[in-house]
């Protein structure tokens, strides 16, 4: 994987823990998927735990192309879904995520409907 890619990939990381860190706390399931993103990425365990322990202190990146994008806001709103439940913090920050990324408000509805019933059919 060449350096760029790296960079691209462990900021994304960043921003899951971000996101997934929005209601203060990181629930087992969502570490679990952290984790599992984490070995997506090419992630080595030390650099993910790194990554998730200054979890308090991390700022969003934005991820310079579209498909980055759209898929940076999806696996934002599955975090903040983990739960079964997208709360007031949760959605607020997810709606934050989606203007920074140039998405409205509908756009991000959709997501969340799309993603609920995606976890419906499971």
């Amino acid at each position: 994987m060449e350096q760029n890619e790296k960079l691209i990939k462990i900021e994304h990381f960043q921003n899951l823990v971000a996101v997934s860190f929005a209601d203060g706390m990181l629930e087992s399931d969502e570490l679990k998927f952290l984790a599992s993103r984490a070995e997506d990425y090419g992630i080595d365990r030390a650099e993910a735990d790194s990554i998730i322990e200054s979890a308090n202190n991390l700022e969003f990146i934005i991820p310079m192309n579209d498909e980055d994008r759209e898929e940076q806001l999806a696996d934002s709103v599955y975090m903040a879904m983990i739960d079964g439940n997208v709360h007031d913090r949760e959605y607020n920050l997810c709606l934050k995520i989606a203007e920074r990324l140039d998405f409205d408000r509908e756009y991000l509805d959709d997501i969340i409907d799309l993603t609920k019933k995606l976890w419906k059919s499971k």
